[in-house]
């Protein structure tokens, strides 16, 4: 896809395609060529998930939605997104009864069954894809060093959840968590806050200036862990799925 706009693209291919930032178009026209453009990638690419993030104003364009409903799209999700400054985040002390295990350190196969776990229970809005075909656009979207970030945690050496850090492509100092969940026996016990505490000074060694994360507006375990860690909320934003299906 030509990307002349700004457009922000995930691109999981062959699995999953999301346009999380529209960019700066300047007119309906432009949209629907995005549109146009985007559809011709996806079914060329036989991508089976395929979703477009517009934020509250882009949302309330009645001339965006029409033309969203046009190319079947319908809307799946309302997430807030949460940002912390990361460059004066302590050093992180208190999580030493977590124990992170790299990728190295443990199977693919582990990790994939762990993430698979952590799904169960979830609040927010769920995946058409399996677990191994987001791990496949995982691998896509995040490239080569794609490892570094398929972190799992575990205390008295049973696994409680997964965290995936990492620095958001196209970005420098953006810190993002690909994924992050518990087991759902280890919920509500307060390791969610502890863990993604540590995630965080993960991401600031790893360069972040930042911190950007983003749950669903039902998942209100998630933005407690959000808010006990600093994060603050900053936008809302509307999630459109692609109602079909390209194989």
């Amino acid at each position: 896809m030509n990307n002349t706009l700004g457009v922000k693209i995930l691109d999981g291919t062959p699995n999953y395609f999301v346009i999380e930032d529209i960019g700066q178009l300047s007119s309906i026209r432009d949209f629907d060529k995005l549109l146009q453009e985007m559809m011709e990638y996806v079914i060329e690419k036989g991508i089976q998930s395929v979703s477009i993030v517009l934020n509250e104003k882009e949302a309330a364009n009645t001339d965006y939605l029409d033309l969203l409903g046009t190319f079947d799209f319908w809307q799946q999700e309302t997430q807030y997104f949460y940002k912390r400054e990361l460059t004066s985040f302590n050093e992180y002390r208190g999580g030493e009864s977590i124990e992170i295990k790299s990728f190295e350190q443990i199977t693919a196969d582990l990790f994939i069954e762990a993430w698979q776990k952590t799904r169960k229970g979830t609040l927010n809005a769920s995946s058409t894809l399996s677990v191994e075909k987001e791990f496949i656009g995982m691998k896509s979207e995040l490239g080569l060093d794609y490892a570094k970030s398929c972190l799992t945690a575990f205390i008295d050496n049973k696994l409680i959840g997964i965290t995936m850090p990492h620095i958001e492509r196209g970005t420098v100092d953006e810190g993002r968590l690909f994924y992050f969940g518990l087991l759902p026996e280890y919920r509500g016990k307060g390791w969610g806050s502890t863990l993604h505490k540590l995630s965080l000074h993960l991401l600031k060694k790893m360069g972040a200036a930042y911190y950007i994360g983003a749950t669903g507006y039902k998942n209100i375990p998630m933005q407690r862990i959000f808010q006990a860690n600093g994060c603050q909320i900053f936008e809302k934003k509307f999630t459109f799925r692609l109602n079909r299906h390209f194989v």
